[in-house]
């Protein structure tokens, strides 16, 4: 595969003031699901690779395996294909001993014509995340207005949802 055919994946990332139950069910359109990430162990060629198990005990689950490589600032080589649940408990044996699994609600709604993903964890009662996927890095972002953002962290790996898995809080 051509470096230039690999799929990229652009995003911006923010820590927000965790909004509470209340504001997240006022958010027009909001979806929430239940999300579990699982962290494999890192192969030769230095890629972060995941599983994850996403939906809820109601609408029942998928399954994911991604690699992510990156490659410059806000900007990754993701590869990502839905597997079996088998397939998702065969490779839970290949976990990272040193980064035990994330559990997060994920809650994905538009604004201003921009889809944004915001994901609250279990471990941190004052912040969450705010993440947009977008076409170029220097797209403009119209933040949502009623949300306190804090801090722009795109590209900062102490806000990744791997190193997260380790450390098991969110410090501005």
């Amino acid at each position: 595969m051509n470096p230039e055919d690999k799929p990229l994946e652009i995003e911006r990332k923010y820590i927000i003031v965790r909004p509470t139950a209340e504001q997240l069910s006022a958010i027009s359109g909001v979806s929430r699901t239940e999300i579990v990430q699982t962290y494999l162990s890192v192969p030769e060629n230095g890629a972060r690779r995941r599983v994850r198990k996403r939906g809820t005990a109601e609408a029942g689950y998928t399954y994911t395996y991604t690699e992510k490589t990156d490659v410059s600032f806000g900007e990754r080589i993701e590869i990502e294909k839905e597997i079996t649940e088998a397939e998702y408990e065969r490779l839970l044996e290949e976990s990272s001993p040193d980064r035990p699994p994330v559990e997060k609600e994920r809650y994905v709604f538009d604004y201003d014509g921009q889809l944004f993903e915001l994901d609250v964890y279990p471990f941190s009662s004052e912040y969450a995340s705010l993440e947009i996927e977008l076409d170029s890095i220097d797209t403009p972002v119209r933040l949502p207005d009623f949300l306190t953002v804090l801090r722009d962290v795109t590209g900062d790996k102490r806000y990744n949802n791997s190193t997260l898995a380790k450390t098991r809080s969110i410090e501005l």
